[in-house]
Parts: structure tokens; C-alpha cells; sequence
């Protein structure tokens, strides 16, 4: 138990959002079960549920299923969501997009389904604290990324990829870079083409521009190219 809470002697007050019930069932018995460092105050099937609670029963902590939040048209988990209080997503895979997105969208910390009952206990006061929790496996995954932009030569004119692209492309391109959405669907909507039309011009993308997914694209342009979203459009 952390200093803070043996001073003041206040449990953390975690809300769960899952519609999964025997997930739900399990995760509440578990985090009760860790009284009085924390207690379920509440749940919600959905983020517009949960939205609605948090003002009366004051969250200190969300621990969401990821596949439940939505995010603003700015990328962002929904103000009312983050403020005062932390974000931990639970999700059941952990890829490099959903990490980037995650990290990107305000969550402080991330969970899989493989997590766990120590990990998950420990990720909620870590994260209640002040820390980020990315678990081994994120952690992991992270660090590989890093490792191949660190590892990749740097084009002596990098800019003049991005003259490879068609408009489309580096329409396609802000989009991702900028996050507006997570997912290919929400993406392709966004631009009004289909999820196919959309693979295929990021697969072009990451051909003309060596990449190899939306993680390493959005590496490759902030840290390669060193030039903001506005200079790719």
C-alpha cells in the first residue's frame, strides 16, 4: 500500500467498464477483494453509462475495456473520462497500433486479457499514483519499435518520399499521423472509401515510405522526417 493511502486511509475508487459479465463478475470480485487499498464503486456496460456515473460516484481510476471507448475528433479519450482521474484499458491483444492509439488517446496505462490478477492490481495503484503502466508485454513491444527507427538510416532527403505520394495518400497519411480514429473502419468512414481501398493505400504508403504499420509510420514521420502533421498534408 502506498504512503499516500496509509495516511489518509481512502481506497481507491475504481469504476469498471465491461460488458463481458463473467469479465465484469471477475474483476470486481478481484478488486474488492483488495480492500481497503481499493473498491469498485461502481460499473458500466459502456462508455456513455459510464459517463453519466462518474459525477455522482467520483472515480479516482477507469479501468475500461478498450474496445468500449471512443474517442473525440481530436483523438482523445473524452475529457469528462480523464479528468481528476486515471484511464487504464483492458484489452485482448496488445498490437502496436492499439498501443500507439492508447498512449496517443490519454490512457495511462494498458492490460490484456492475459494479465494477471497481480498485475492488474498492482497496474490500478501504480497508474493511481502518478505512473504509466504498459505491463512486459507493451512494454516490450514498444521498445522493439523504438529499436527499428533507431536502426533505420535516415534518407539523406527524407522529404522526398513524401513526394511519392499521391494526394489521396497524404490524405490518408494526416489522417493516421494526426489519430483522429483507431480503427481501419472508423478511418476509411472518415475519408468516405472502403476498408479495402484504405489497406491498399496503406499498403502503398508503406512501401514508398519503408514502413511496415500505422506505429511505424507515425515513428517514421515525427522522428525520421522531423515535421509536423501540417507539413504532411
Amino acid at each position: 500500500m502506498s504512503n499516500i493511502h496509509n495516511v489518509l486511509n481512502k481506497p481507491i475508487r475504481v469504476l469498471v467498464v465491461e460488458n463481458h459479465q463473467l469479465m465484469l463478475w471477475a474483476l470486481t470480485k478481484l478488486i474488492n477483494g483488495h480492500r481497503p487499498l481499493m473498491e469498485v464503486v461502481s460499473i458500466a456496460s459502456n462508455q456513455t453509462d459510464a459517463l453519466l456515473q462518474i459525477p455522482g460516484v467520483t472515480p479516482d481510476l477507469v479501468l475500461m475495456r478498450n474496445e468500449l471507448a471512443t474517442m473525440t475528433v481530436e483523438g482523445l479519450l473524452p475529457e469528462a473520462l480523464t479528468t481528476g482521474r486515471r484511464t487504464l484499458l483492458f484489452m485482448e491483444e496488445v498490437t502496436e497500433d492499439t498501443l500507439a492509439a492508447s498512449v496517443r488517446c490519454g490512457a495511462q496505462g494498458v492490460l490484456t486479457r492475459r494479465s494477471s490478477a497481480d498485475e492488474i492490481i498492482k497496474a490500478i495503484e501504480k497508474t493511481h499514483e502518478g505512473e504509466l503502466w504498459f505491463g512486459r508485454e507493451a512494454t516490450g513491444m514498444a521498445l522493439q519499435v523504438m529499436r527499428r527507427a533507431r536502426e533505420q538510416p535516415a534518407p539523406a532527403t527524407p522529404k522526398g518520399h513524401l513526394s511519392l505520394l499521391t494526394p489521396r495518400e497524404r490524405k490518408v497519411l494526416h489522417a493516421v499521423v494526426d489519430n483522429k480514429v483507431r480503427t481501419n473502419k472508423d478511418l476509411a468512414k472518415q475519408l468516405f472509401i472502403s476498408e479495402s481501398t484504405l489497406r491498399n493505400h496503406l499498403s502503398s504508403i508503406y512501401q514508398k515510405l519503408g514502413v511496415g504499420n500505422r506505429l511505424d509510420l507515425y515513428v517514421y514521420v515525427r522522428s525520421h522526417l522531423g515535421v509536423g502533421v501540417a507539413e504532411v498534408a
